[in-house]
């Protein structure tokens, strides 16, 4: 037997038998996430560290007073392992029949991981030196589905300022991906009637929504994120569009901006509605809406088309395509 498998294998060693990789983990039903995360925010709120509320760029700069809707990360590694111990526990307790069917608890959970020893983690096992600010990023319903990261320390605008809570590449752990946040939950007390409203960030969302209460404020992860979710959200709705400035002097910010006009288009056409859709309009001194808003700007809902015009981009190949359909 040894003779044969050498003159197979000549001198070279037998081809070890691995283990298979181990079974990724399954996004865990909107009910868990949402316990989960209200239980971390209650365990750990936002007001455990006075720069998230009072800092330059805490809450209350930013005209945000729930303060009990968000939450915060505990610097340490440490803290973090006992609340991602306490939530596990709780899960357990309040779900039994979910962790018996896949033998877990936390796993399915954006943030939530169990490393080589058994024991439970939340997010990176880094230690840091600043406050980090825990922001919900919730569905439709008001359910919470995911959550961001601000880290408050004060580096330059260069370094990364928001994560998502989300260790993908850790032991049985998994993305949150990108989801739409809606800052109020469509129930019947909401007019439909009234635009909705789509910016960047849920922090931004908040502002905006506290400032104008006569939109449906919701929110994308990023000017590249989510395109086709938000187009099917808001299908038949009237739309308005606020990004941030900066699409004039970054080409790259422009064409995502373009990418989702145009898909706002061709959803109305293929599904027959009229596209609606408007732009909120600043001072190019000021990027964010939320910094005009706070500074007291004037701030105007123009037409698309005075928007083509304002901004000197019917050239644009795109934009033109849509010029050609004549319904802006």
């Amino acid at each position: 037997m040894f003779h044969h498998e050498k003159s197979l294998f000549g001198d070279k060693p037998l081809p070890s038998r691995s283990k298979p990789p181990p079974k990724k983990a399954e996004l865990a039903p909107i009910e868990i996430r949402d316990f989960a995360y209200r239980k971390l925010i209650a365990l750990s709120p936002s007001t455990r560290f006075s720069e998230i509320i009072e800092g330059p760029k805490g809450l209350r700069c930013r005209q945000i007073l729930n303060f009990e809707d968000f939450g915060s990360l505990p610097p340490t590694s440490e803290e973090r392992r006992e609340l991602a111990n306490i939530i596990r526990a709780s899960i357990n307790r309040n779900f039994p029949d979910y962790v018996r069917k896949f033998r877990t608890s936390i796993c399915g959970v954006p943030g939530f991981w169990i490393d080589e020893k058994g024991k439970s983690q939340l997010w990176s096992d880094k230690n840091y030196s600043f406050p980090l600010m825990l922001i919900p990023y919730r569905n439709s319903t008001g359910m919470i589905q995911a959550c961001q990261i601000r880290f408050m320390n004060h580096f330059p605008e260069t370094e990364v300022r928001y994560v998502w809570l989300s260790t993908p590449k850790k032991s049985g752990s998994i993305s949150c991906g990108s989801p739409i946040h809606f800052v109020r939950p469509l129930t019947e007390s909401i007019s439909f009637n009234k635009p909705f409203l789509v910016t960047e960030g849920a922090l931004k969302a908040s502002t905006i929504q506290n400032h104008f209460p006569e939109f449906n404020v919701v929110a994308v992860g990023g000017i590249s994120s989510s395109h086709k979710e938000l187009i099917k959200a808001l299908r038949f709705l009237p739309l308005i569009i606020a990004f941030d400035n900066d699409y004039s002097n970054n080409s790259q910010v422009l064409r995502q901006l373009v990418r989702l006009i145009c898909a706002r288009f061709s959803d109305s056409l293929n599904h027959n509605y009229n596209p609606n859709l408007s732009v909120l309009s600043w001072s190019s001194d000021f990027n964010g809406i939320d910094e005009a808003i706070i500074n007291n700007q004037e701030i105007e809902i123009v037409s698309f088309s005075h928007w083509i015009t304002k901004n000197d981009l019917s050239l644009n190949p795109e934009i033109a395509d849509i010029m050609c359909y004549n319904i802006i």
